[in-house]
């Protein structure tokens, strides 16, 4: 999931004129994983003055693998800037066949009277 929020963010980014390269993407690694690295140690001090339970190893491993989430992103954001064409948002599927939004709900009302007809034929059965 972490990869795909991540290439979507890219993609949203670079639609709004983002310049994306190697070298700032490398940048962003590093200095999420020094952020993460230096905010680890923190909580775990904090939470050893307090007397708290910390797993740092649990966190590093997070860390770890939000990282490499990142690096694939990169790579196929880099391979595919464009990624697979969006789902069409409804005013579009309105515009393109006028009237589907009626027939979709006359076929939800359809549905749902056959479903509420069943269920008083199964609470009397």
């Amino acid at each position: 999931m972490a990869m795909d929020i991540s290439k979507s963010l890219f993609r949203i980014l670079a639609a709004e004129g983002v310049k994306f390269d190697s070298g700032m993407m490398q940048t962003l690694l590093v200095r999420y994983l020094r952020m993460a690295e230096n905010n680890i140690s923190k909580y775990h001090a904090d939470a050893m003055i307090n007397g708290l339970l910390f797993d740092r190893h649990e966190e590093e491993i997070a860390v770890e693998t939000f990282c490499q989430a990142l690096k694939l992103a990169t790579d196929e954001f880099f391979a595919d800037p464009l990624g697979a064409p969006p789902i069409p948002n409804w005013m579009r599927v309105s515009a393109a066949l006028p009237g589907f939004l009626d027939d979709l709900r006359e076929a939800v009302d359809a549905d749902n009277e056959v479903l509420s007809g069943a269920g008083r034929l199964w609470a009397a059965g």
